[in-house]
């Protein structure tokens, strides 16, 4: 008996980074391409300060509209919005970001873009949650650098003070 093969999904980790930007730009790219599905997958995890466990349930349903906010609105500043000429599936989920990527993405037909950060003093990643993914993902993972104007020093600095003052 002939099983249809799963349709293909590029899964992609949203963030506001200027490596999460081009992670998005480089998911939609290979969707238009393959003529797949884009699953756009922003966690988030809520840890209270003051007693662990406390009410989580009540913000549940707020921290969820939150982060579909977020997911817009990196759509909006790497693309200009949702592209109308390809599927995408909005995904927000309570969870760590790895484990989450990792879960989600487990079709065999399925490819994990993330964006990887900058290298740190010592040519070791920032990113623990790519390498995470790298490391635990059973599908191929696609490790996207921020471009090359966001590497400039100057462009960091500018990029952490404007993220700083924005809060």
């Amino acid at each position: 008996m002939n099983h249809p093969a799963a349709a293909r999904r590029i899964v992609v980790g949203v963030d506001r980074s200027f490596a999460g930007m081009q992670a998005l730009r480089r998911a939609v790219q290979l969707a238009r391409r393959d003529g797949a599905q884009v699953d756009a997958v922003r966690a988030w995890v809520f840890a209270p300060t003051w007693r662990p466990g406390t009410l989580t349930w009540r913000w549940q349903d707020e921290c969820d509209r939150a982060a579909q906010v977020y997911l817009r609105g990196v759509f909006d500043a790497a693309l200009g919005g949702l592209p109308r000429d390809v599927a995408v599936r909005l995904v927000v989920t309570q969870g760590y970001a790895g484990q989450v990527l990792v879960d989600h993405a487990h079709r065999e037909s399925d490819v994990l873009v993330l964006g990887s950060p900058e290298r740190g003093r010592f040519g070791r990643s920032r990113g623990h949650v790519t390498r995470y993914c790298v490391e635990r993902a059973a599908v191929p993972v696609i490790a996207v650098p921020a471009p090359s104007w966001a590497r400039a020093a100057t462009i960091r600095r500018f990029a952490r003070d404007l993220e700083r003052f924005s809060r």
